[in-house]
């Protein structure tokens, strides 16, 4: 239990500082919207997205903690297995902390917004879905974060098991695949299914992303510490 602990602490010292970084960044960007909001005339549309960082942090971070954090937590005593859901406990926390932040500045940011005149209204991922209010809109940002986490994770174990140019080259395959069957098939039935499942396809997508994490655990459970 210790040595779980220790892992835990490990890989959360690294997304803290992470935490702190993705703060600073999105109230930095909140006030620089509020500023340009004094810009815009009322009749113009002013809707940026201030979930972006977000986004960009959870596609970042998972290549990182193959690495070092892996590396050094095994050394140390704690088992892969140990490792890997002291990695998925932490993330999720790391997410919902995330969540949280940005939904208390999206708050603030159109509050003080309101109270002095600066023409801001967020745009939010929930938009894609019909009459959304805001349980809509924190599910629909949850679901989103938990595909590109579980995405990034896999394609980061992947890389970590086999290699960097290895992936590279099963990724262009994909991209080649799917374009091939954009250019050549006939893809408007799935479109049209998406438009009209759009909450359906945020599930499936949110599913993927759990899955894509649970295929981390056969990928690293055996794999060699790296130099």
């Amino acid at each position: 239990m210790g040595d779980l602990k220790g892992s835990f602490f490990i890989i959360f010292k690294e997304l803290k500082i992470q935490l702190y970084t993705f703060s600073i960044v999105l109230l930095a960007l909140a006030a620089l919207y509020f500023v340009i909001g004094f810009y815009i005339e009322p009749s113009d549309e002013f809707s940026p997205l201030l979930s972006g960082p977000i986004y960009g942090i959870l596609g970042f971070l998972p290549f990182f903690l193959y690495g070092d954090p892996f590396k050094s937590a095994v050394e140390l005593g704690s088992t892969r297995r140990q490792y890997i859901f002291s990695l998925w406990l932490s993330y999720f926390i790391f997410i919902v902390n995330m969540l949280v932040i940005h939904e208390i500045v999206s708050y603030l940011l159109e509050l003080v917004s309101d109270i002095f005149g600066s023409h801001v209204t967020l745009k939010r991922a929930g938009d894609v879905l019909p009459n959304a209010n805001t349980f809509d809109n924190m599910w629909v940002d949850f679901l989103a974060v938990i595909f590109i986490a579980g995405i990034c994770f896999l394609v980061g174990a992947i890389m970590y098991r086999v290699g960097i140019i290895p992936t590279l080259i099963g990724i262009l395959l994909a991209g080649v695949i799917v374009f091939i069957w954009y250019v050549l098939g006939d893809m408007m039935p799935f479109f049209k299914w998406v438009c009209h499942h759009i909450y359906e396809t945020l599930h499936i997508l949110g599913a993927i992303g759990i899955v894509s994490t649970l295929l981390v655990y056969p990928l690293i459970i055996n794999a060699r510490l790296k130099e």
